[in-house]
């Protein structure tokens, strides 16, 4: 194994495991809960990697004037080599009492990954998908949101790897702007939710390519009233065979997002400040490994 140059522009701190917390206290009251977790997996690689790349962000803002707010992330990314496996997962939450608070907390992880596939072979990886939401308030004028979504794409990356260009594309994947990658995917499988009690904007949703493969399915959720949740499990494959030979890179990304409120906050410069201020802490790791 030996590391491979890659020059990160965007992200801070070095790290597998982040935790970020903010907390601001006055007497309580009423109380609002946003919880947002995130998990993904993948086990038994048919090949092992060329190159693996790992992201972790997470963010966490609080304020508030005659009430308590706390808000946190617990997130934790890996590719082990040995054997190959990928850990991808987070929990964001925040909690508010009284009024006039704000809590915001969110994390983001990427995983990328980048393997040969010979003439006449095929690639394949079991996955477990899990989302987990959950609000709750006290008061009709309190805000609880959660939000979180689950993504994997899968690139034949052949003719970027032809033309000496895969770094630039990883950096790309890597990036905040991957929803504008341009490259079509081969496969694709994605689960996203939202909880909201300050208004219907409730929902849970799957897509997948027909490469995937779902051994079990499961989703359950609660919309409306104070107490919100909305909980999905996906477990399965994805195996595509391939004619001739093929570079293949993979990203798959996890995100979570919590926020408490009362009022309904404004954009104010002291509130944009606090945003910008609070803890910040990030990962980025990129690996090659060669055979001896």
């Amino acid at each position: 194994m030996r590391t491979l140059g890659f020059t990160q522009r965007f992200f801070l701190l070095v790290t597998p495991l982040i935790a970020t917390s903010s907390l601001v206290t006055s007497p309580s009251q009423a109380a609002t809960l946003a919880l947002s977790q995130g998990e993904f997996y993948l086990k038994n690689f048919s090949l092992d990697p060329e190159v693996t790349a790992t992201v972790n962000n997470a963010n966490t803002s609080t304020i508030a004037n005659d009430g308590e707010v706390s808000a946190t992330n617990n997130a934790n990314i890996d590719f082990i080599l040995e054997p190959p496996k990928v850990i991808n997962k987070s929990l964001s939450q925040a909690f508010g009492e009284n009024k006039n608070y704000l809590g915001l907390a969110n994390a983001d992880g990427k995983v990328l990954g980048n393997f040969f596939v010979d003439a006449g072979e095929s690639f394949s990886v079991d996955f477990t998908a899990f989302l987990d939401l959950e609000t709750s308030r006290d008061e009709p004028a309190e805000n609880a949101k959660a939000s979180a979504d689950i993504s994997f794409l899968l690139f034949d990356t052949t003719d970027i790897a032809e033309q000496n260009l895969l770094d630039d594309f990883f950096t790309q994947l890597l990036s905040d702007t991957t929803p504008n990658i341009k490259k079509t995917p081969l496969d694709f499988l994605s689960l996203t939710a939202n909880v909201n009690s300050f208004n219907d904007k409730d929902f849970i949703t799957s897509q997948k390519s027909e490469n995937f493969t779902l051994s079990n399915q499961d989703t359950q959720f609660n919309f409306g009233g104070n107490a919100e949740f909305a909980t999905a499990l996906f477990e399965g494959s994805l195996k595509r065979s391939f004619a001739t030979p093929t570079n293949l890179t993979f990203i798959q990304v996890r995100r979570s997002q919590v926020k408490v409120s009362v009022p309904e906050p404004s954009t104010s410069p002291a509130l944009l400040f606090l945003s910008a201020l609070v803890a910040v802490a990030t990962k980025a790791k990129l690996k090659k490994t060669t055979s001896a």
